[in-house]
């Protein structure tokens, strides 16, 4: 009787809270779903490949005067190692900071001048840098882009200052609680894996980078077989295709060949980590593999994530007052993954609630009237995010290097829309396992067989 009466007190928790979730998302996300999404018609989209081997997305968007332009390198953390890890971080920031052609006090007066932004990224699959611009200054703008990824001056006072500011950062991520027990959480499970090696490097590997590695890594770098150019904006598909066969039609194809990354050798198990520190609160982050972009699974996996997120703040937050944030987060990562975190003065009931609620979406399948409205306003959410050019620029790069090519991303919608209840249940059953907690915190706070028991 016990057991049976628990049993009904999930089922009645489970209806309540999925229906506060339709009812929020039928109330404040259904009625823009159409206006929110980008127009991304297969005939506003297209593709070109130079003759030495260098792919162009390009998306012709006629609402606004921004042109975004994003070239991207892959490998990732596959091309560094311990040593030099954060080259790529250091190396494209360097780039901004003068080239053979234009000082660094020339770029940044013409880039103010324009209104031009240019930004820098590096991650665990591939690295980027990007231009924003109005149209009229597109010349001018793409002039400089070009000549800072082609012919960096890497001077040795801007890198000195460049490897300061890299290695600030990376001192000040031990400051922050959030940051610590992201990047401890993601090591937890990342052992054995190129993904070990952060792209933002660390404050050794950073601090024994010279202009040689730079230079040398660059040129390793400069092959269309590594690259891929990605434009969105209100500009001819002719005037792109000049632009890219000019700047870079005459870089070596190379001998690159994209490969999926390694599963996780810590997939199938758990692991709990706390870090002793006097805080206000404890600070704790779950994280575990997950089905990558160009899985089939992907798309359900994105809803079941999403329910979760509802189920946290209903049940941790607002029903239990156990914490200020509750979250659940899935990744788009060659190698994919996603993580459960929260923060709380209580983080054995904090705990127990959220495994609780992925009880609930193992055990119970949802209705079809519940998740349609589910569905729906996770789309507006999707699409409201893709409203700006450089957003969309960087969403048809990610399909085109981890998601099985851009197109996939035009039928995103058709994918997701598909998506039932059963393989709801079905995903949560099979990803929603082997946690790799990490906690910053007092450990006596902290009840480890409950840490490890998922």
């Amino acid at each position: 009787m016990k057991t049976n009466h628990y049993n009904q007190q999930l089922k009645s928790t489970w209806q309540r809270t999925l229906g506060a979730v339709v009812f929020t998302v039928l109330f404040t996300f259904t009625a823009f779903a159409q206006a929110a999404q980008p127009a991304h018609a297969t005939d506003s989209t297209t593709d070109f490949v130079t003759a030495n081997g260098l792919k162009t997305i390009y998306r012709r968007v006629t609402g606004n005067e921004v042109v975004a332009v994003q070239v991207y390198f892959r490998g990732g953390t596959r091309n560094i190692s311990a040593k030099n890890a954060g080259i790529e971080s250091v190396l494209f920031e360097a780039a901004q900071q003068g080239t053979k052609n234009f000082s660094k006090g020339e770029i940044n007066r013409e880039l103010a001048r324009m209104g031009t932004v240019v930004e820098a990224a590096s991650g665990y699959d591939y690295s980027v840098i990007a231009m924003k611009c109005v149209r009229q200054n597109f010349d001018r703008s793409w002039q400089l882009f070009a000549d800072m990824i082609l012919n960096p001056a890497f001077d040795e006072k801007e890198v000195a200052l460049v490897k300061d500011q890299v290695i600030n950062a990376l001192r000040q991520q031990d400051d922050s609680p959030e940051t610590s027990v992201a990047l401890l959480s993601n090591k937890l499970l990342y052992a054995s894996h190129p993904y070990i090696n952060s792209p933002d490097g660390t404050v050794e590997s950073v601090g024994s980078l010279t202009v040689a590695d730079l230079k040398a890594h660059h040129g390793k770098l400069l092959q269309t077989s590594r690259m891929l150019v990605a434009v969105v904006g209100n500009v001819a598909l002719d005037e792109v295709k000049n632009k890219v066969e000019a700047s870079f039609g005459k870089l070596p194809r190379g001998d690159y060949k994209p490969e999926a990354p390694p599963n996780f050798t810590k997939a199938s198990t758990t692991d709990f980590q706390v870090v002793e520190r006097p805080v206000a609160t404890n600070y704790i982050r779950g994280t575990f593999a997950a089905p990558p972009l160009d899985s089939p699974d992907y798309a359900a996996f994105s809803i079941a994530v999403n329910i979760l997120q509802q189920l946290f703040f209903q049940e941790v937050r607002v029903k239990r007052n156990l914490t200020y944030g509750a979250d659940a987060t899935l990744l788009s990562n060659g190698a994919n993954s996603a993580y459960i975190s929260v923060t709380t003065q209580k983080p054995n009931e904090a705990l127990r609630v959220m495994f609780d609620q992925i009880d609930f979406m193992q055990r119970q399948v949802i209705r079809d009237e519940g998740l349609k409205a589910i569905i729906s306003g996770f789309l507006t959410n999707y699409y409201t995010k893709l409203e700006t050019n450089d957003a969309q620029a960087a969403k048809l790069a990610e399909y085109e290097l981890l998601g099985g090519g851009w197109r996939r991303q035009l039928t995103w919608i058709d994918e997701v829309n598909k998506v039932n209840a059963e393989d709801v249940n079905r995903v949560s059953k099979k990803y929603l396992k082997n946690f790799h907690f990490a906690a910053i915190g007092d450990a006596r706070n902290f009840n480890r067989d409950l840490f490890m028991s998922r």
